[in-house]
């Protein structure tokens, strides 16, 4: 392990330390299934709409070195390496809204160009207690 696997390590264990809720998760099957790939200097898609109470899995991997996806209002860094397996994030859309996302791991020159959005469209029903998953 040299300096670069050091700096993740330490970053890592901050971000467990500095009190990140995670978006809830779910149970059974994803009703939404999403490929996002990210690569230098975009993530795509670009912006990722999806309706109030869905059941979200997003997979999600790159094209080239490694990154990391962050949405920090849904508690979401994942990093996503090269030659691996993609990243499997699942989460439960919640509360309506956009969410920044954005490459989490300093990835080159055009990283900080690595940005985009996930919108939780409003859904009367998703409210209402009895049509809760």
């Amino acid at each position: 392990m040299g300096p670069h696997w050091a700096a993740h390590i330490v970053l890592t264990l901050l971000l467990l330390l500095s009190g990140c809720t995670r978006t809830p998760t779910y149970s059974g099957p994803p009703n939404t299934v999403i490929k996002v790939v990210m690569k230098k200097w975009a993530i795509e898609p670009a912006r990722i709409v999806v309706p109030q109470g869905a059941r979200v899995e997003l997979i999600v991997s790159t094209a080239d070195v490694e990154h990391g996806l962050g949405v920090r209002g849904l508690g979401i860094n994942e990093p996503v390496q090269p030659g691996q397996p993609p990243a499997v994030i699942r989460f439960l859309a919640q509360t309506p809204g956009t969410y920044p996302m954005r490459c989490s791991i300093l990835c080159g020159k055009g990283h900080k160009d690595m940005l985009g959005e996930i919108v939780i469209e409003p859904n009367p029903a998703a409210s209402s207690p009895s049509q809760q998953p």
